[in-house]
């Protein structure tokens, strides 16, 4: 919450004009001085949270971190936990606490009937950000509107060859350190907002279910792998929904408990299991992702995707003015003369 902070207070008009003295004259138009105060921190805010992944990214390289796939995965475990700091709790406290300040004042010692009482209210709002994110989210998905507006604009102002064309068609790969996280928070509050507001348990199952559908044919058919990390991501994942559950039931106790419920107490055995799990799998399970195999290991490396072949399989064998090489029929004409030659003999 420190870099928002930040950001949100050297974005105010005196702060800017502080930082920044020539813009003093251009501050003082009307229209202009309108324009920033209502829209100056919240557009410094959106660059910066746009900026956040590169700059994730940059922080884990320079930790010496050697690979590229241990860079993306320590850049996703950063934007996670950035993520759930700021939108899940962040966004929680300030609606229980600072509306009840005044009570707060009064009587202290009720902050947790306060919390208890409060929380119900977010789950508007967090039904609404699950809600957007399925129905924005993967639609901007599906069209990919962002990646053909930066295509053409390339396209018409920077590539001058045939190759920059196509170099500036490649796909990229989907993006783990951005996309991992984001599902892990969506993850998190549909766990720990189910037992306060059940129904978004129906937008939570909605989100995963058009993700498997449209993130799958996206994997398959239109992003292309810039690495190979042969699985490490899984336990990366895997650790994440266990802190997803352990948060979850942390909050079903506390709410649970907050109102009275008898049995709440029944819910321990719950949290010491779900920590004994964790430890079970990390012992038993993780230790097989962080070395690779040896039968993955004596093979040659994967060679880079043709962008070539890659940009001529979207188009119709109609269309294509391409031929295809002699060499692809080889293989099904020698296997037929061995088959008619077994016959004959």
């Amino acid at each position: 919450m420190i870099p928002i902070a930040f950001v949100s207070a050297i974005t105010t008009l005196e702060n800017l004009q502080k930082a920044v003295p020539f813009m003093k004259p251009v501050v003082k138009i009307n229209f202009i001085r309108t324009v920033l105060e209502s829209y100056l921190p919240q557009i410094a805010l959106i660059v910066f949270l746009a900026m956040l992944p590169k700059f994730l990214m940059f922080l884990s390289k320079s930790e010496g971190i050697p690979s590229r796939s241990h860079a993306v995965r320590a850049a996703s475990g950063k934007y996670f936990y950035f993520s759930v700091l700021n939108v899940f709790i962040g966004v929680t406290l300030a609606g229980s606490l600072f509306d009840n300040l005044k009570a707060l004042q009064q009587k202290p010692s009720s902050i947790v009937t306060v919390l208890a009482t409060s929380l119900p209210k977010n789950a508007t709002f967090f039904l609404t950000y699950v809600a957007l994110k399925f129905f924005i989210g993967y639609g901007l998905e599906l069209s990919r509107i962002k990646p053909l507006i930066i295509f053409h604009l390339k396209k018409k102002y920077l590539c001058k060859t045939e190759a920059e064309v196509k170099e500036a068609w490649y796909p990229g790969d989907l993006s783990y350190a951005t996309r991992v996280p984001g599902d892990m928070l969506i993850l998190t509050i549909t766990f720990c907002y189910s037992v306060i507001a059940p129904l978004i348990l129906v937008f939570g199952v909605i989100y995963f279910g058009l993700g498997w559908l449209i993130l799958r044919n996206q994997a398959l058919k239109v992003y292309v792998p810039s690495y190979e990390s042969y699985g490490r991501m899984w336990p990366h994942i895997h650790t994440r929904i266990l802190a997803a559950l352990f948060l979850f039931q942390v909050v079903m106790f506390g709410y649970l408990g907050v109102k009275l419920f008898v049995w709440a107490t029944f819910l321990v055995p719950l949290i010491v299991a779900s920590l004994i799990f964790g430890y079970v799998c990390r012992r038993k399970f993780y230790s097989g992702f962080q070395h690779t195999a040896l039968e993955v290991a004596c093979r040659e490396l994967k060679q880079s995707p043709d962008l070539e072949e890659i940009f001529r399989s979207f188009i119709p064998h109609s269309l294509s003015t391409h031929k295809p090489e002699d060499h692809q029929f080889k293989g099904a004409m020698s296997r037929y003369q061995d088959y008619a030659a077994i016959s004959a003999a």
